[in-house]
């Protein structure tokens, strides 16, 4: 089976509540996969317009003042990571513009998986706006995990894989299985149908039922129950909470416009509103293709 392994941890690290948080699960995770952690602070360069009314405000002076407190502050976190246990932390800090900032490493240290803190979004913010954590789902080369600051107890426990009738559901079952079968958890299956939509609920129950054999054969302990809702974001956060999950496991829906690349609805809502921390799996275009309702053909790999 193939599987995206977990080699090299990346922490954007901005020094918050939630960055702090975000690092603990981090460096969890990393001792537990015995995983590189990776720990990126980005002095973010901003333009100011100059003119006789508005002075440059932020010097180069100031930027190698913070850089160089940056650079202190992250090696003296990287000694006590390396106490507690991680094997290897690297430290970068770079400047530009963050979200990018966060995208060039990752693709140039071949980052497995992201780890970040986000304060979610609300109102104007989620539409206009966003949030880095938000901007950097929908750009990163490699799975994220979104934290706020209410995810305290360490490790994932329980789950959650919601499962909907879309073309790429399923490709995150093999990370699910992945994930389980370090923390040792229960996954917890959940089948999603929109009430609005008119779907033959008997070829649904056969493609949870493809889930549930993979997880079967893979030997991870998991439930299953299909529900209806009108906001399946909604009905995935409130039956998470039931569950008392510690992890919901999303595919990244995109949609386009004439601007670019922007989440769909459902990745949007779970990532900014939900208070149990958030794994997001860029779709692999091309694979799959095959799915379909039926169950005659294996959309996993092998």
């Amino acid at each position: 089976m193939e599987t995206h392994k977990i080699n090299r941890i990346l922490i954007p690290v901005d020094f918050s509540e939630t960055g702090l948080l975000a690092l603990k699960h981090g460096a969890f995770m990393a001792r537990l996969f015995k995983a590189d952690l990776y720990l990126l602070f980005v002095v973010e360069i901003i333009d100011f317009p100059f003119n006789l009314n508005t002075p440059v405000l932020i010097t180069a002076h100031d930027y190698n003042a913070i850089e160089k407190s940056a650079t202190d502050k992250l090696e003296s976190i990287a000694a006590d990571l390396k106490r507690e246990g991680v094997i290897n932390v690297i430290s970068i800090v770079t400047r530009g513009r963050v979200i990018s900032g966060i995208k060039e490493a990752a693709e140039t240290n071949k980052i497995d998986i992201i780890v970040m803190g986000t304060h979610g979004a609300k109102g104007f913010d989620e539409y206009f706006i966003g949030s880095n954590a938000h901007k950097t789902v929908t750009i990163s080369p490699c799975p994220v995990i979104t934290i706020q600051k209410h995810a305290t107890s360490m490790g994932f426990k329980n789950i959650v894989m919601p499962i909907d009738n879309s073309l790429h559901s399923r490709q995150k079952v093999n990370m699910v299985i992945y994930i389980a079968s370090k923390y040792g958890s229960e996954v917890h299956i959940l089948g999603l149908i929109n009430s609005n939509e008119d779907i033959d609920e008997k070829k649904f129950a056969i493609k949870i039922d493809s889930v549930e054999d993979v997880l079967k054969k893979a030997r991870i302990s998991y439930l299953r129950k299909i529900v209806k809702g009108q906001n399946l974001a909604v009905t995935a956060m409130e039956y998470s909470k039931e569950v008392n999950a510690d992890l919901i496991v999303i595919m990244t829906e995109h949609e386009s416009d004439l601007t670019g690349m922007f989440l769909g609805p459902f990745s949007k809502q779970i990532i900014n509103h939900s208070s149990i921390p958030v794994m997001s799996i860029r779709p692999l275009e091309g694979k799959y293709q095959s799915i379909s309702l039926s169950g005659s053909s294996n959309p996993f790999l092998d």
